[in-house]
């Protein structure tokens, strides 16, 4: 038995730890964890890139954030997963009202008879409401804010009660997609994204008590006043309130495909782009680091061909997560993917994971990264045999870890252990190699560039961190 139709959940910024199924102490997801009780739940899946730029290539494209530019969109002339599936007959549909890189000018739309974007939703001149003196004020204000540092955005934000630049449009993706899904009479593919989790994870709607924004304000000035502990234990709560929210959404999704009957034709898969920084190493939101608070993300394919296959504890990529997919729906890959599929090691091939998963960012120096600056050094990290290695071309420095006896990252053994490094550095040299041919073969075939200069898109990109 194969299913016809494929669901693609992604949640921008959700950590691996952040679900019930996967160990959270704060978060209730009874939606997430039945979806995983009655499919595959992967403990070890692991982004190729730390934020939406870097990872999503991999996961549409299966190809290397370095091999895609990152920050130039998807290349022309790479098949993408959504164009790899319609040109079987499948209707295809796209929601991401909400994140401003995953836009038609990146090339994301590529693939879908139906694309919802950022520019769908959002007026490219600015709200017409939001403008006059003290509105350019406030703008102004928070940009610089922005620009300047994490923890003075939120306090700002906080203050003039902005909504950041999720806008709280999860429901609105759910809503839309059922509705398509409506009107399809012939196998489907849809891809929803979710961005309810992404900083500044404030209060919800009908929570913003004055004691909640008090709180709020309390954690973040202790964040920049020297109680980081305080503001950590303030985030993650209001960041798990986030969680359950998109869980929520999840089960809205599921109830929808069941009564519209297709329920158990569909596969359903839901996972994240990245995850989040919540204190570790005095570190927040996310960017330039690949630390496993930033790739290790949750995974969960539900089949219902293949219903309760439990938990598989090998590490996977998503690089390899389109070339899973197609052939759950006995599709061929296309020649530009570079990942393999793990459908094997749910049928209890344990030789089908990812011997070393390489994951690769760029950034400006100090590892930070803004829109706007240029991206001079690359860092890539080398993971597998229960090690990880870190080299940053900026320096350059290398870090090592061992996955096994320290799971946080914490104790770095580059000095202690030179023959491991020397054999994991000779892996990330010959991924160099491969990284500079496979992006020769798409040189100059990105999308336009992200426009900066619209004044919507610096306001929304202020709000999430990235200016």
């Amino acid at each position: 038995m194969t299913c016809e139709n494929l669901v693609l959940v992604t949640v921008d910024a959700l950590r691996h730890d952040a679900l019930s199924c996967t160990g959270s102490a704060g978060a209730s997801t009874p939606y997430l964890d039945a979806l995983a009780g009655r499919g595959v739940l992967f403990d070890q899946a692991i982004s190729n890139g730390p934020r939406t730029q870097a990872s999503f290539p991999s996961i549409m494209c299966s190809l290397y954030p370095l091999v895609a530019g990152e920050r130039r969109g998807l290349p022309a002339g790479a098949a993408t997963l959504a164009e790899t599936i319609r040109r079987e007959g499948y209707a295809t549909a796209g929601f991401n009202p909400s994140n401003p890189f995953l836009t038609r000018e990146t090339g994301y739309d590529r693939g879908f008879d139906l694309f919802i974007d950022f520019w769908d939703v959002h007026d490219r001149g600015g709200s017409r409401a939001g403008r006059g003196p003290w509105a350019t004020v406030k703008k102004s204000v928070h940009d610089a804010m922005g620009r300047r540092n994490l923890g003075f955005l939120m306090l700002f934000q906080a203050l003039v009660l902005a909504e950041g630049g999720q806008n709280l449009t999860g429901n609105l993706v759910t809503e839309q997609a059922l509705a398509w899904l409506a009107k399809q009479n012939r196998p489907f593919f849809v891809w929803l994204h979710y961005m309810d989790v992404h900083f500044p994870y404030q209060p919800l709607p009908g929570e913003r008590s004055w004691s909640d924004r008090l709180s709020y304000l309390r954690g973040m000035a202790g964040l920049l006043g020297g109680s980081p502990a305080h503001a950590v234990r303030v985030l993650r709560r209001l960041y798990d309130r986030r969680v359950e929210l998109v869980d929520g959404h999840i089960g809205d999704l599921v109830e929808g495909l069941r009564n519209l009957g297709v329920e158990h034709e569909t596969v359903v898969v839901v996972t994240s782009d990245h995850g989040e920084q919540l204190g570790e190493r005095g570190r927040y939101a996310h960017g330039p680091d690949l630390h496993d608070e930033l790739l290790r993300v949750p995974l969960i394919i539900r089949d219902p061909a293949h219903p309760g296959s439990g938990v598989v504890r090998e590490q996977v990529e998503l690089l390899g997560l389109a070339p899973t997919l197609l052939e759950l729906l006995q599709i061929e890959p296309p020649e530009t993917f570079l990942g393999s599929s793990f459908l094997p090691l749910v049928h209890g091939d344990p030789d089908a994971g990812a011997a070393h998963i390489f994951s690769e960012a760029m950034h400006g120096g100090a590892r930070l990264s803004r829109t706007g600056v240029q991206d001079t050094h690359r860092i890539v990290s080398c993971r597998g045999g229960g090690w990880k290695y870190v080299l940053d071309d900026e320096g350059p420095t290398e870090e090592l870890y061992n996955l096994e006896r320290d799971p946080g990252e914490c104790i770095d053994l580059i000095a202690d252990r030179p023959r491991k490094a020397a054999e994991l550095r000779r892996l990330v040299e010959n991924h160099y190699l491969l990284v500079a041919r496979e992006a020769a073969r798409h040189d100059h075939e990105g999308e336009r560039p992200l426009a900066d200069d619209d004044e919507e898109i610096r306001r929304r990109l202020a709000a999430l961190g990235y200016l």
